[in-house]
């Protein structure tokens, strides 16, 4: 097993540390220590990047208003010179309005409990650009919007 540079190091400790703190502890104030201001998100959910801090703030809340127990784990991080790579799993209770770009999904009370991956791209210890790709058909039918 190769050994980690100190910065690949460090950016796989703060992925760790969003993980933690911004998805499942609500801390949004970590995206603006570890994030940069620009920061570009990509994701399946979403038609268009999501860009800013702010923005990213907002992303994440959508998802904590919708599901109250939101809760994401990292899996298989790979640090490689200025990205790191990883699985996730989300699982969570639908209890409250999920807002998509194409309509909003009112509680269901149903479980979630999907898989996706993420790419995060580094640059002075900032995270300045993200990749999700969350199974969005499992989360859509496991909360009884697209047929089984």
């Amino acid at each position: 097993m190769a050994t980690l540079t100190e910065k690949e190091q460090q950016n796989r400790e703060t992925a760790l540390r969003v993980a933690e703190e911004l998805w499942n502890k609500r801390d949004y104030g970590i995206v603006d220590t570890e994030y940069d201001p620009l920061i570009e998100m990509h994701t399946f959910s979403e038609p268009d990047a999501i860009v800013g801090a702010q923005a990213v703030k907002d992303f994440a809340q959508k998802y904590h208003d919708a599901f109250s127990d939101f809760h994401v784990e990292l899996y298989d991080l790979l640090a490689v010179d200025d990205h790191v790579y990883a699985r996730y799993h989300m699982t969570g209770t639908h209890d409250g309005t999920l807002v998509t770009p194409s309509g909003d999904i009112p509680p269901t009370h149903r479980k979630m409990d999907t898989w996706g991956l993420v790419e995060s791209r580094f640059e002075g210890g900032l995270c300045v650009e993200e990749w999700n790709s969350t199974d969005q058909m499992t989360l859509m039918r496991q909360l009884g919007v697209v047929p089984e």
